[in-house]
């Protein structure tokens, strides 16, 4: 499933987002949200993980609005805290996205033997 493996590759990136970086707090912030907006690109037609993908824009709503303006060591905890939070959110969404693909597999082959 192509959806899955997108989805892995920018949970990977964005697990190794790191807030003290050559660029700044602000580059971290501005990837998360970059990486985030594909997933949720990705995760709009299943309907399953409309909860996901609500607490995947709380995550880059709060960024929007303590993140954008300064970088503290304060802003930094908040960046880690929440860039967890939204690894467990990932996680759940690739058990959720295993759990399709092994439901259509079953259902590929229920077809295969109704056509034989």
């Amino acid at each position: 499933m192509e959806t899955k493996k997108n989805v892995e590759t920018y949970s990977n990136l964005i697990d190794g987002i790191k807030f003290e970086n050559e660029n700044g707090g602000a580059y971290a912030y501005l990837q998360f949200l970059a990486y985030s907006r594909e997933v949720i690109l990705l995760l709009r037609p299943i309907k399953r993980l409309e909860r996901q993908i609500e607490s995947i824009e709380a995550i880059n709503w709060l960024f929007n609005e303590y993140l954008a303006v300064n970088f503290t060591f304060r802003h930094k905890i908040i960046f880690e805290e929440k860039k967890n939070e939204a690894k467990k959110v990932f996680n759940y969404i690739n058990f959720v996205l295993s759990e399709l693909e092994i439901k259509e597999s079953r259902t590929q082959r229920i077809v295969h033997a109704q056509a034989a």
